[in-house]
Formats: structure tokens, sequence, C-alpha cells
């Protein structure tokens, strides 16, 4: 029994890990990028999206979402949210999952630097709200990708 347990554990380690790199994927992943948003971009989303933004963003991110908060780093510095420059993808997939699961720096090399993710924060719900606030004060997301025929 003991190894059943032992393999479990392994199985599920493997997954955390592959979840977290994928969410940290630099330039995008188009698994995360086919990720829908659930929660309508309305009014009530985005208002609710902007609460939980002030609360647990605007530290790091500032008031307006241009990587100048209070608390934000020097070097590296935060993300602008409101430019069309988006390192781990701009499709509210991989938004969510960094917002979900976190973002190491460019600059860490292996230390614990970057954004820590809300998993444990938020719920799944209100960080597809503040996907949605993010939305509605950054770029418009870029249509998808056609695909390539052979």
């Amino acid at each position: 029994m003991r190894w059943v347990a032992a393999v479990f554990t392994l199985v599920f380690a493997v997954a955390l890990a592959t979840a977290v790199v994928d969410a940290q994927r630099r330039g995008g992943d188009p698994k995360l990028a086919a990720r829908k948003n659930p929660v309508p971009s309305n009014p009530a989303s985005i208002t609710a999206g902007r609460a939980l933004y002030q609360k647990n963003c605007r530290h790091c991110h500032g008031l307006r979402g241009r990587g100048d908060g209070l608390l934000a780093p020097k070097n590296p510095s935060p993300a602008d949210l409101t430019d069309a420059k988006w390192d781990h993808g701009a499709s509210d997939g991989e938004i969510f999952a960094v917002i979900w699961s976190g973002a190491p720096s460019a600059q860490a090399k292996g230390k614990d630097e970057g954004m820590k993710g809300m998993k444990g924060t938020l719920t799944e719900k209100e960080v597809w709200q503040v996907v949605n606030y993010l939305r509605s004060i950054g770029p418009a997301p870029a249509p998808p990708a056609k695909a390539v025929k052979k």
C-alpha cells in the first residue's frame, strides 16, 4: 500500500510541476491560449475584477496597472499591464495561468523572485474577473492565429 501512495504522490508532483511550467512559459503557450474565459466580460465582472485588483495587485502593478506600485521592486519591475507586451502570452487563458500560478522574473536566475501566484488567495472565478478588468485597461486581445494548412 505504501508504494501506491508513493506512486500517486510522484504522479501528482509531476502534474503540478508541468502545470506550473506551462503557466510560466515565456512567449505564450497554445494549450493555455485555448482556455476560454467562462466569466462574461460585463460591467459587473469588470467592477468586481477592479476591486480584486485594487486589493491584491496594485501594490506592485500600480493603481493604473503600469508596474509602478508603491511596493514594486525596481529590478526587475512588475509588468506594465496596459502595454501590448505580454511575456507569457496575451490570451485570457495565458493571463489566467500567470495570475493563478505566478511567473518568474526574467532576471531571477534561480532566485525566488517574480510574481507569486494567487491560487489559494483568489478563487478561479475571481481570477477570471481580474482578467476581465485587465482587458478593460490594457490592449484588446490579439485575434486567434489561423491554422496553417499543409
